[in-house]
């Protein structure tokens, strides 16, 4: 692995994402983790210098809805829909993880969006053991910002997965304790309650609190499917939005995952507390939960982002085909020009950074931000000719494509490599770990 004292991106296509969007044939100093300079820049015999002359360069992908839990149970859960999907099949399987599956499936997941292009993330856990995610993170070398699930509603949740209020907020605040802010920052906490369906309104409440009082960020689901959206009205008297927003989990510190089924005033309250929404459209698809009303969203100015979710409502983590089809789907319903390639890679990277409040420090290649950088070869026929480089990107790249993937300076995958993680080592651990968790998953059937 490469030291990153001094690295020069020598004469790639850099795709800034930047204020000003621009596109430019440039090298890209980077030292200590911080880009430094873009221009043209002298080779000097100090530096490390990687040749980018046939490399799209472009900001580290930002997911803000995944599910490291879940990355083991792939292929596990087809064809069901949302409720279904939860109490038939991912709730058993999530008990079933102890802390060693638990990591096998953070690392896997982490290294699938590490080799097609994601840097950061925003992650919700299961009950237990984000200890395990955490560290795998922090030894893979990806950003992340994640938290353990919470679930206190004993009439919606299983026994096996039911917290009392209390001990879910002191696991959380421990957690917070022990994480939050640590690798230089790379590694932060999301209080994450699951989502109305199975939270009081005390731990909603409760949970926001903490998470500002710890300066943490907030991330739950919200009106995904018609019939969490009717759980929660005969429950509650409210729209799920606005019993977010009665509870206090609104705000610019808070990300709502998929928002398919919102009304007019949900959208307004959307855009008057500055809550962002994290659109996934292929866990949306294959869910059959809906289409969610992006077009309408960002007319409210709302930030929207992109997230895959978790592998068995998807079934991959390759932000490139989560992009293809955002700009795919709303076609039909908005017009051909309603959301565009480049509104896409936007959502992608610099919106990813904005709905984590850390837009000043990623999703963007600009000086003196971090150098969350991925470099995409540009050489392949299925991406030839093309003289508009979002719509390559969005219309016929994959996340195969990408070359190397660099976070705080530092080299995670180089010529489709993975460095800090063993790539076989992952392979050959998956199937006894699956094995094993079913074991535990059969019991509570």
């Amino acid at each position: 692995m490469h030291d990153k004292k001094s690295i020069l991106l020598q004469n790639g296509y850099v795709v800034t994402m930047d204020a000003q969007q621009r596109i430019l044939r440039a090298d890209i100093l980077i030292e200590d983790g911080i880009i430094v300079k873009i221009g043209t820049i002298p080779g000097n015999p100090n530096y490390t210098t990687i040749d980018c002359s046939r490399l799209i360069i472009l900001p580290g992908l930002i997911q803000t809805h995944t599910h490291l839990c879940q990355t083991l149970f792939r292929g596990q859960a087809d064809d069901l829909q949302l409720l279904p999907w939860l109490k038939e099949k991912i709730w058993p399987l999530e008990s079933g993880h102890d802390a060693a599956t638990m990591r096998i499936s953070a690392r896997l997941g982490i290294a699938e969006m590490v080799k097609s292009g994601t840097t950061t993330i925003q992650d919700m856990g299961a009950t237990r053991f984000y200890d395990e995610v955490f560290d795998e993170a922090r030894m893979s070398g990806i950003r992340l910002c994640g938290g353990k699930c919470m679930m206190d509603l004993k009439e919606s949740v299983p026994q096996f997965l039911l917290e009392d209020t209390k001990s879910s907020l002191r696991e959380t605040e421990r957690l917070i304790a022990t994480w939050h802010g640590s690798e230089k920052n790379r590694l932060r906490y999301s209080v994450a309650p699951r989502f109305a369906v199975s939270c009081t309104p005390e731990l909603i409440r409760e949970s926001a609190a903490l998470a500002r009082q710890m300066d943490c960020s907030l991330h739950t689901h919200a009106s995904e499917n018609r019939d969490e959206i009717a759980l929660i009205e005969a429950r509650t008297k409210l729209s799920n939005i606005h019993f977010l927003q009665k509870h206090g989990f609104t705000g610019d510190d808070v990300t709502l995952a998929h928002c398919v089924w919102l009304q007019e005033n949900e959208m307004e309250v959307l855009e008057q507390t500055k809550t962002s929404v994290a659109h996934c459209p292929a866990s949306n698809l294959k869910l059959a939960s809906g289409f969610a009303p992006i077009v309408d969203l960002l007319r409210h100015d709302i930030c929207v982002s992109l997230g895959t979710d978790g592998a068995p409502c998807n079934n991959n983590h390759d932000m490139f085909f989560e992009m293809r089809l955002a700009a795919l789907i709303h076609k039909p319903r908005y017009g051909a020009d309603a959301i565009t390639a480049h509104d896409v890679v936007k959502m992608a990277t610099i919106e990813g950074a904005r709905a984590l409040n850390l837009h000043d420090e990623i999703g963007s290649i600009e000086v003196n931000k971090k150098a969350d950088i991925i470099g995409i070869s540009d050489t392949a026929i299925h991406s030839t000719p093309s003289n508009d480089v979002y719509s390559k990107i969005v219309y016929s790249m994959s996340g195969h494509d990408v070359d190397f993937n660099m976070v705080d300076g530092t080299f995670l995958m180089q010529n489709r490599e993975l460095q800090t993680m063993d790539e076989a080592e992952i392979l050959a651990s998956v199937q006894p770990a699956l094995n094993k968790v079913y074991a535990s998953f059969q019991e509570k059937l």
